[in-house]
């Protein structure tokens, strides 16, 4: 039986698919310039259907993780190559449009945290930059460090004051709700170095909610988020 294919999750298989393969390549176990073994491999490796490794290579040419050559394979690319263009994708809502939208308002959901968040909230985001800082120089734990990533802006939301502001920056980072957002993300957040630029924005964050400093919290939610749109698309 193909144990991922039987996944709860139809229609987004070839995102865990991608993932494993964005986490095989930031391990090294696949160079730039290197060929990808055939979608017939791959598929025995992962256990899934053919077509499911077609999707997912699908999704990292979209992000610009590797290149299709037709009659030749697919070959790594690298370094991290941007995602011009891929605002036309029909798998997902634009990259590029979610990133202008978390920009607009997560620097005011960060300043109300600041003055609402409790104990709880605060103890709850230490724990997971602790956690993160565990993770960035271990590459095979890419898809639980982006978790965190995302799980830290949830939570820090669920602590503004605001549900309704909660509730739509839960939207902006779901991994369900836009998979093609976390594949163009963990690509951008491949190296050790990434990784551990972000988790610094996030500790200035949490250090201005832990301050109760409304404006330094905007400004330090306002940098991240600045950052981790030039790293992705320039």
């Amino acid at each position: 039986m193909q144990r991922s294919d039987q996944s709860s999750r139809p229609g987004r298989l070839y995102l865990s698919v991608a993932q494993d393969l964005l986490t095989a390549v930031a391990r090294g176990d696949y160079s730039p310039g290197v060929r990808l073994p055939g979608d017939r491999e791959l598929a025995g490796r992962l256990d899934v259907s053919r077509a499911t490794v077609r999707e997912a290579i699908l999704a990292l040419e979209l992000i610009g993780a590797v290149e299709v050559r037709h009659g030749d394979g697919t070959y790594v690319r690298g370094p991290h190559p941007g995602v011009a263009g891929i605002e036309e994708s029909a798998l997902d809502v634009a990259p590029k449009e979610l990133i202008g939208a978390r920009r607009a308002l997560e620097p005011v959901v960060a300043s109300l945290a600041a003055a609402h968040a409790d104990p709880d909230t605060l103890r709850a985001l230490g724990r997971n930059v602790d956690e993160a800082a565990e993770l960035v120089d271990e590459p095979a734990e890419l898809p639980r460090f982006m978790d965190l990533g995302l799980r830290f802006h949830a939570v820090l939301a669920a602590g503004c004051g605001n549900s309704l502001l909660a509730e739509i920056v839960g939207q902006f980072v779901s991994a369900e709700t836009h998979p093609l957002w976390l594949l163009v993300n963990q690509h951008a957040v491949s190296s050790p170095a990434a990784r551990a630029g972000q988790l610094r924005e996030h500790r200035a964050v949490l250090a201005a909610l832990a301050g109760g400093d409304a404006d330094a919290a905007r400004d330090a939610m306002s940098a991240h988020l600045a950052s981790v749109d030039t790293v992705i698309f320039q």
